[in-house]
């Protein structure tokens, strides 16, 4: 599991109105694994893990995670730290030759939600999420980004779940902060 380190938001987020906070949050309780190779498939079986069926299909893991299929071949879970899906990952990873890997996920999540946040999508982004489907993964460009986006509904309404590289995260908050400004103000 990725050691827990600050993130490159910290002090941009203690700058930002609640307003804004109210669309746009950064859920930091949450870890990422990313597991990929040839042997995905019998792997799983032999530990008995449920794979999303189609490549960009995801399932609910805990209360707010999620295991995406992002390949044929590739996975990507996040979810609480103490989850009992990350140890079953975490244990079977220690076989060796079993055709699977672990990849480290270096990225960061950002969440939007609230009436506003296709507001800002809908400037930021080239695809219309009023369309798209709950629970399956995008990958797009946002404010000349790119993210994997997460539709999903929490709480009787629809939020998006951005996952984006680190190093571009500080940019992308900013961009979607401000834009989040001028539809709430």
């Amino acid at each position: 599991m990725s050691e827990m380190r600050n993130s490159p938001l910290d002090d941009l987020i203690a700058e930002v109105a609640p307003e804004i906070l109210a669309v746009l949050r950064h859920p930091t309780q949450l870890v990422k694994l990313g597991v990929k190779g040839p042997g995905l498939v019998a792997w799983a079986e032999q530990h008995e893990i449920e794979l999303p069926v189609e490549i960009y299909d995801t399932l609910l893991v805990g209360q707010h995670g999620v295991l995406a299929r992002v390949a044929t071949g590739e996975l990507i879970l996040e979810c609480a730290p103490d989850d009992a899906l990350l140890t079953r990952f975490e244990s079977a990873l220690q076989t060796v030759d079993t055709g699977v890997y672990r990849i480290e996920q270096q990225s960061v999540t950002l969440v939007l939600a609230g009436d506003a946040a296709l507001g800002v999508l809908a400037q930021t982004c080239g695809v219309d999420f009023v369309g798209e489907l709950v629970d399956r993964m995008v990958y797009t460009r946002v404010a000349g980004v790119s993210c994997g986006v997460l539709p999903r509904e929490e709480g009787g309404q629809r939020v998006y779940r951005l996952w984006v590289d680190y190093s571009l995260a500080p940019y992308l908050w900013e961009t979607l902060a401000e834009i989040t400004a001028g539809l709430t103000v």
